[in-house]
This record gives structure tokens, C-alpha cells and sequence, in this order.
């Protein structure tokens, strides 16, 4: 991982604008960012970007982000994902997977929240 001198980097992949918009401005001070609205995008910037961090909206306009998921755990085997959704319900779903996905955000959350999810995965 890297020092303090390095910052995480962070690939957001979220289809929501003004979401992407929020995360840019509460986390460019904290960590180097890449954003993704759509998963295959996410794919395309997780090899460009190598981040350290994925964190994944389950909802994307091209797929949706348990596809993303798996394809991610076949490349990137060890990367921390930190999932968000606006469904309680997708949580099962999720857990099923197994995926080892490093957190699970139900939307609306706090940005605070997501930070320490950020800052504890890996």
C-alpha cells in the first residue's frame, strides 16, 4: 500500500452525477480519484487507474455492479470493494455472493461513513 505521501486512490463507480460530484468534493483533499459511470468503464479505468479501492454502485445504465463484481474478483482478486445501493433488499444478494466486497452502504449514507469504510479496506 501507499505511505502517507502517496494518497489512496479511489475508483468511484457511480452512475448519479450529482452523486459523483459530492464525492469529488468531500474526498479530493483525502485521496486520488477516478470516477465511472457506467461498468464498462469501471473495467477500463480499474486496469488505467489501478485503484486501491473500488467503491461500486450496484445500479449502472449498462449492467449492474454484482457483473462488475465478479469480472472485478477475476482481475483483481484482492481488491477492497465497498458497496453502495439504494436497496436494503440487495444486501442478501450480496452476502450470497461472497464476493468479499469490504463493506455494503445503503444509500443515503454519510459521507463520513464512506470515508471510514475507505480508509479501513485493505
Amino acid at each position: 500500500m501507499g505511505s502517507a505521501a502517496s494518497p489512496r486512490k479511489v475508483l468511484f463507480v457511480e452512475d448519479e452525477s450529482a452523486l459523483r460530484s459530492t464525492y469529488k468534493r468531500f474526498f479530493a483533499s483525502r485521496y486520488e480519484l477516478a470516477f465511472a459511470a457506467s461498468g464498462t468503464e469501471a473495467l477500463r479505468l480499474l486496469e488505467d487507474f489501478q485503484p486501491d479501492v473500488l467503491v461500486l454502485d450496484m445500479r449502472l445504465p449498462d449492467t449492474d455492479g454484482v457483473t462488475v463484481l465478479q469480472q472485478v474478483r477475476v482481475s483483481r482478486p484482492q481488491l477492497p470493494v465497498i458497496v453502495t445501493t439504494a436497496y436494503v433488499s440487495m444486501e442478501p444478494l450480496i452476502s450470497v455472493l461472497d464476493l468479499g466486497h469490504s463493506g455494503f452502504l445503503v444509500k443515503p449514507f454519510s459521507m463520513d461513513d464512506l470515508a471510514a469504510r475507505i480508509d479501513a479496506a485493505g
